[in-house]
């Protein structure tokens, strides 16, 4: 696994006398890196190294020509002190060793009082980076299995490479992407090609209390406050030496957010109800499906947390958007349809669709489709159940969302606060806005002055009210 074997690559250099090691791709693109401190994301921009005979590494496929002194076919470059050139010198670099990792990663060695390698030196560092380099090639070569990384289009290829760079680096990840596109399933993969030692732990922001919140991530000591009857285990402890994933990020409360930031930025955190901080081993990954920025201006999310979590980013698209997949999906899925053969139209419902349950309602359909006909399955019987199941479950969900937002009002809560809200958040599309809106007209007498106090609008807001309906389309 990545993490073990940078791990062991690290301590093996560290006893070898090595001043830095480096992982970068054949874009020249810095992979990462341990030991003495370089600047920059790529070896044109980067400092700090010896950039002479990694350009020979870069440009020896098209130069046709060896990169160095070549020990052996698998190492491109191996450099002692005389053969060095002055920028090189200059950094007190000794020897140089540049191995390749694959056909698209490089491993870079220098040493610091250390005058040469020997041959032992050199098989370590050998065997080590063959290693990583199978690693990195069962990612980048996973076809199946994967649940939302499957495929070959140009944006999967995409995210195949950012889960293959996310996975050795240590640093939080921030999964972007509509609900049901994987972004579970991705998080899984970094965590599990990371090769830490824990556990994967999620935290269903969606499912905590506000009030709880602290607690239940950093869990707290008996007594601590009213229905603390006994020691609580928190998330972060669960997770340690692993991942720790925070499922919709943007529900995480804002008066948490401050103490997040400070475990991700310092690694650390304090217990509720102990006085002394402790130091939390965890990598922090997130997703949400909503508008960060937004939230941001909304005074909904900290920007220095979005900052922080942003450094790693992953866009994962939704289904619509990468058709060219969805044929791949569906052969890795095919034991949904429980050994029935497809028919006619199938492929034309199934590539025009526009999916937007994305993932989690292309499995289902296949799934209903395999228990409830008979073989074939034409396109036909596939249309029937993504229509049934759109307005099933579609008008189920607005019934329940509506009723919500009427007791919500009759509680007291502002129009603002419980549609305007989640209309601009999509959680609330127009269709529902316009059915509340057109019960208060009915309930109210026809006239949108009169739905103010239905909304728990003050009456100097009623231009604001209007200008809001009027620029929606919501009259």
């Amino acid at each position: 696994m990545i993490e073990s074997i940078k791990n062991q690559l690290w301590d093996v250099l560290k006893e070898k006398k090595v001043s830095l090691v480096m992982i970068y791709t054949k874009n020249g693109n810095i992979l990462w890196h341990e030991g003495r401190k370089i600047k920059g994301k790529s070896i044109a921009e980067g400092t700090g190294f010896s950039k002479t005979f990694i350009r020979k590494t870069l440009n020896a496929d098209k130069e046709k020509s060896k990169a160095g002194a070549i020990k052996e076919k698998n190492v491109l470059v191996n450099i002692s002190y005389g053969d060095l050139p002055k920028s090189a010198i200059d950094l007190h670099i000794k020897s140089l060793l540049i191995f390749p990792i694959n056909e698209n990663f490089f491993l870079y060695i220098d040493s610091g009082t250390k005058e040469f390698f020997s041959d032992i030196d050199f098989e370590v560092f050998n065997v080590l980076g063959k290693l990583l380099g199978e690693n990195i090639r069962r990612i980048s070569k996973s076809e199946t299995g994967t649940g939302g990384i499957t495929g070959s289009s140009e944006a999967i290829s995409r995210i195949k490479d950012l889960v293959i760079k996310f996975s050795v680096e240590d640093d939080s990840v921030l999964l972007l992407g509509e609900t049901g596109v994987g972004k579970t399933h991705i998080a899984e993969l970094i965590h599990h090609y990371s090769g830490r030692k824990g556990k994967f732990v999620t935290a269903d922001t969606t499912t905590i209390n506000e009030n709880l919140f602290e607690s239940e991530v950093f869990g707290h000591k008996k007594g601590s406050f009213t229905g603390a009857d006994a020691d609580k285990k928190g998330l972060i402890d669960e997770a340690k030496e692993g991942t720790l994933f925070f499922d919709e990020i943007a529900e995480v409360p804002v008066s948490f957010q401050a103490k997040l930031l400070r475990l991700i930025e310092n690694k650390k955190y304090r217990v509720v109800g102990e006085t002394c901080e402790k130091k939390a081993d965890v990598r922090i990954v997130a997703a949400t499906n909503k508008d960060l920025p937004g939230a941001i201006e909304r005074k909904e999310f900290r920007p220095d947390l979005y900052f922080r979590l942003n450094v790693l980013e992953i866009k994962i698209p939704p289904l619509r958007q990468r058709k060219k997949d969805i044929k791949t999906l569906i052969m890795e899925k095919r034991k949904y349809l429980k050994g029935k053969k497809i028919g006619e139209g199938f492929w034309e419902v199934m590539l025009n669709y526009g999916w937007p349950g994305n993932l989690r309602e292309l499995f289902t359909v296949l799934k209903r489709a395999g228990i409830l006909w008979d073989s074939p399955i034409t396109g036909k019987k596939i249309r029937e159940i993504i229509d049934e199941n759109m307005s099933g479950e579609a008008a189920i969900k607005s019934n329940h969302e509506i009723e919500r937002i009427r007791v919500e009002l009759k509680a007291g809560i502002s129009f603002w606060d419980v549609i305007k809200k989640p209309f601009l958040q999509r959680d609330l599309n127009r269709s529902e806005v316009k059915r509340i809106i057109a019960e208060s007209l009915l309930e109210c007498g026809g006239k949108y002055a009169d739905t103010l106090p239905y909304f728990n609008i003050d009456r100097s807001e009623y231009k604001r009210f209007m200008k809001f309906l009027h620029k929606n389309k919501l009259q």
